[in-house]
């Protein structure tokens, strides 16, 4: 009897099943951290287009200030744009990481009510997670353009700064500012899209 409990003990801690939801822990963490990033991002995006105007209303006394937040404002934004990208990926890994995992323990459930239950969950799971696309590369396609902009006016006011130059450059103010807006508004779609992955994958638990 001994001997039949000490193999069956082997023989689950071989199929690794109870460990399947640490890794699910893992990725909804994983969601959570790329979440965290792109509030992060809108605030920066709040911080920039804050001392953009702040150049437009000084222009007719001192601008430099503002322009130098503003230089400021939009390299924190590349760098934040940055974290999101390693995020993302990093997101990524660990949900490949889970599925390919349960994919892997699948093939130690002998009864196959509970293995059919088993892949049923794990496809409908997996399918959720990779919904995030759907927000991720509109958001992307948005988001670049707008970026490169926002650099380019950078090196337009960089070299006039003129009461002249920055009121020519009003147009494109505006016009950067309601893009940046637009991009906030498909950011919010994504974490509240994150947070529901978050959750669905996520064990319940302590926090």
């Amino acid at each position: 009897m001994m001997l039949m409990a000490g193999g069956a003990a082997m023989v689950f801690s071989g199929c690794g099943i109870t460990k399947g939801y640490k890794q699910a822990a893992k990725t909804g963490a994983g969601i959570a951290e790329f979440r965290d990033e792109i509030v992060k991002a809108k605030g920066a995006i709040d911080a920039t287009m804050k001392s953009l105007g702040d150049i437009a209303a000084t222009a007719n006394t001192d601008p430099r200030k503002a322009f130098n937040q503003f230089s400021k404002d939009v390299a924190n934004l590349d760098s934040t744009a940055d974290k999101i990208r390693k995020r993302a990926q990093s997101m990524k890994e660990q949900g490949e990481a889970y599925f390919k995992q349960w994919e892997t323990e699948l093939t130690h459930v002998n009864n196959p009510e509970i293995r059919s239950l088993a892949e049923q969950r794990r496809a409908k799971l997996q399918e959720t997670f990779q919904s995030i696309r759907k927000y991720t590369e509109p958001l992307k396609g948005q988001c670049e353009p707008w970026m490169s902009n926002l650099e380019d006016l950078e090196k337009y006011l960089g070299n006039d700064l003129t009461i002249g130059g920055v009121d020519a450059a009003k147009p494109l103010f505006t016009k950067t500012t309601e893009e940046g807006l637009e991009v906030q508004k498909s950011m919010d779609a994504l974490v509240a899209e994150l947070n529901t992955i978050a959750a669905t994958i996520t064990p319940a638990g302590k926090k």
